[in-house]
């Protein structure tokens, strides 16, 4: 089962698809971020069956819940044709987001019922960075990116 049909059934609510698909700005290098919403009390059977989500083939890691009584952890993983799933499983009480997003999977009263916020300002992403060490796969994934990112901008030629 994978996050599409997995994420329509309970303990799970939906996907929420953020990030730079959600922005319309996404290239052939972007990871795919979205939250999988679970319902209210129901975090735990949602963390526990979090694998149903991505293929069995897939390299995947967590982030555990931060201290206190958030309903939100991260579960990412690594496809293998080299896509990112940069994921996050919360309840609605367990999060804040900020515009733009998209509801992916699920009804579309999902939008209505999250919690708003400003967006992340680039001082507060800096600090945030600093919170969590990143997964060892994730690390090069991302050195990865910038260097073929990189390659292209370099070799790209000039539209005749």
């Amino acid at each position: 089962m994978e996050l599409a049909e997995a994420a329509t059934s309970p303990p799970f609510l939906g996907v929420v698809l953020l990030g730079s698909f959600a922005r319309g700005e996404a290239d052939a290098l972007s990871d795919a971020d979205f939250i999988v919403f679970a319902a209210e009390g129901h975090f735990e059977a949602a963390w526990a069956q979090r694998h149903r989500l991505h293929p069995r083939d897939a390299s995947c890691w967590d982030y555990p819940r931060p201290p206190g009584d958030r309903d939100v952890a991260g579960h990412r993983w690594l496809t293998t044709d080299l896509v990112l799933f940069d994921g996050l499983i919360a309840t609605l009480s367990g999060t804040r987001l900020a515009d733009p997003m998209h509801v992916l999977v699920g009804d579309e009263a999902l939008a209505r019922q999250i919690v708003k916020r400003e967006s992340i300002t680039t001082a507060e992403e800096h600090e945030r960075s600093d919170e969590v060490t990143l997964h060892e796969v994730e690390q090069l994934y991302g050195k990865l990116k910038l260097a073929v990112r990189d390659h292209r901008r370099r070799t790209s030629r000039p539209s005749v």
